[in-house]
């Protein structure tokens, strides 16, 4: 049951680790280490999320109370941008882990 179906149809799965080798090379299963660092990383931005969350937790509190709403759309658009900010560089990390180059 572990070979190939009899069919010839593929899963989904299949197409897409396809797809994927077509595009971007073939796929090499990952190590111990790096899914060990992939979990550093997930979590190292994790906790990074959760404290800029808790730093601009006053401000948009202040933001709210000053009845500006200019003020609270700056506010937001900063917490907005560093979760981003992290996320992107999480993924980058994630991603240079992968390939093996970090």
């Amino acid at each position: 049951m572990g070979g190939r179906k009899s069919s010839g149809i593929k899963s989904a799965v299949e197409l897409a680790l396809e797809r994927l080798a077509r595009n971007q090379g073939p796929v090499s299963p990952l190590s111990a280490e790096q899914k060990q660092a992939l979990a550093e990383v997930e979590s190292r931005a994790r906790a990074q999320l959760a404290e800029t969350e808790i730093l601009m937790a006053s401000r948009l509190a202040a933001a709210r109370a000053s009845g500006e709403p200019a003020q609270l759309a700056e506010v937001e658009e900063q917490l907005r941008a560093d979760r981003e900010r992290i996320r992107r560089r999480a993924e980058d990390e994630k991603e240079r882990i992968r390939r093996g180059t970090a």
